[in-house]
């Protein structure tokens, strides 16, 4: 069968960190058919995944210093965590979307001295941290490695040298050699997209340092292009039994995670109600309350934090006031409420609802959030035929509700036969003042 080739692909690919190799950084670009070259300083604003593929030097995210307290050597060694951590992600999200790392070794592994531990503070070694996989060095570096793919042979007749050799005896590890010296394996590709080639630094003159990575780019575009041939759609005639209930199982398992993400967006957005005020808090309850109560709601009132409860006949069966406030509970809000109430033309027995969201600007937990509705508040609220809820409260109910320890009726009567305050805690609900209906 023919070999099928990609269209030429152009790939955007960054060289990071030159200098702390003690290199001269390019002012330009390095340009060829198939890629472009750009070169970053250590610690720069770019990202990773903002490229087709990225090569660096092993090592230079740490620094090794050989001390003398006057008595014996010891070792001392950095590290950039920060940088480190950031470029860890980036690094994921560049081989999620189908981009190579190529990792150049210049030096044998240091990863232990006197107790400590180094395996996992430079981006190299961490990307060859894996179970059953073994990483040693040689006694000598070894100038002359042999190439197991041909794309790579004029890179390493002129720059590679070996100090390190790698066993792997991790099966499940997509793991193919690059480069040997004898049976040993010293280049490696990882997974199809992480390449670990052994190398010499180039001298620092430009010429030196655009062949290394002009030789580099094209061997590893190259054999990025075979690994990731697309596959023409004609192909897709020929199917195994098996395709089709693949298909339908992923198309079921995509649905579902797409109702997941719908539902987990939906309570989200119920706990949004934590933290809004003005119209948006009105929305965020008067949902809530729907699906607590299972009432519909009139949101038509001349004011905009007024909402009325309607049942199924669309009779008006309470009134509700909603009030996103700095701190707690005050009189006013529940005078308002009152009045809230008379102007809808009902007398002072007819169901309202004072629904607050406190500590808007003060609470930064849910701790914080649970402020407490004064004595004196609560009282003067079964005084005045008011119920208070705040929205931890509402949210309460609405969490027993959907866990099925609460039902829609035993909500209604709830809210529409009782004043002063609902404070819901956990699975306990109590009306505060008892002894006020």
């Amino acid at each position: 069968m023919a070999e099928v080739e990609n269209a030429e692909r152009q790939y955007k690919v960054l060289v990071f960190g030159l200098e702390r190799k003690n290199l001269p950084i390019p002012s330009e670009p390095l340009k060829s058919q198939n890629f472009s070259i750009f070169f970053e300083k250590f610690g720069a604003a770019c990202r990773f995944q903002e490229f087709d593929g990225v090569i660096l030097f092993q090592g230079i995210f740490e620094n090794f210093e050989r001390k003398s307290d006057g008595y014996k050597y010891y070792t001392k060694h950095a590290y950039d965590a920060d940088e480190l951590d950031k470029r860890k992600k980036e690094a994921a999200l560049l081989l999620r979307q189908g981009g190579f790392l190529c990792f150049l070794l210049t030096d044998p592994f240091f990863d232990r001295d006197d107790r400590k531990d180094f395996s996992a503070t430079d981006l190299a070694k961490y990307h060859l941290n894996y179970s059953d996989f073994y990483r040693k060095n040689f006694r000598d570096r070894i100038a002359h490695v042999t190439p197991v793919f041909d794309e790579f042979k004029r890179f390493l007749d002129v720059f590679g040298a070996a100090n390190s050799y790698f066993d792997n005896l991790n099966e499940a590890l997509n793991c193919r050699d690059l480069a040997r010296v004898g049976n040993q394996t010293v280049g490696l590709l990882i997974e199809q997209s992480e390449y670990f080639l052994p190398s010499l630094v180039p001298d620092g003159r430009i010429d030196v340092i655009n062949e290394y990575f002009h030789l580099l780019a094209d061997a590893i575009t190259s054999i990025h292009n075979k690994l990731h041939q697309t596959v023409p759609d004609w192909v897709a005639a020929y199917e195994f039994q098996e395709e089709q209930a693949l298909f339908e199982e992923r198309t079921a398992l995509i649905n579902r995670v797409t109702d997941i993400d719908q539902r987990l967006a939906q309570l989200t957005q119920y706990k949004a109600s934590l933290v809004h005020s003005g119209p948006q808090l009105v929305a965020d309850v008067s949902t809530i309350l729907k699906a607590v109560l299972g009432v519909d709601i009139d949101a038509t009132d001349d004011f905009r934090e007024d909402i009325k409860f309607m049942d199924d006949d669309n009779n008006v069966i309470g009134v509700c006031e909603i009030k996103g406030i700095n701190r707690g509970v005050k009189r006013e809000n529940i005078n308002q409420t009152d009045s809230h109430r008379e102007r809808s033309g009902f007398d002072a027995t007819f169901p309202a609802l004072l629904i607050v969201n406190t500590g808007i600007k003060s609470a930064r937990s849910i701790e914080e959030k649970d402020l407490e509705v004064a004595a004196e508040q609560v009282k003067h609220a079964a005084h005045m035929r008011v119920l208070i809820m705040r929205t931890l409260d509402l949210l309460g109910l609405l969490r027993l509700a959907l866990a099925g320890k609460l039902t829609t009726q035993e909500a209604r009567s709830l809210v529409l036969l009782n004043v002063g305050w609902i404070r819901v805690q956990s699975e306990n609900i109590q009306v505060l003042p008892a002894n006020e209906k």
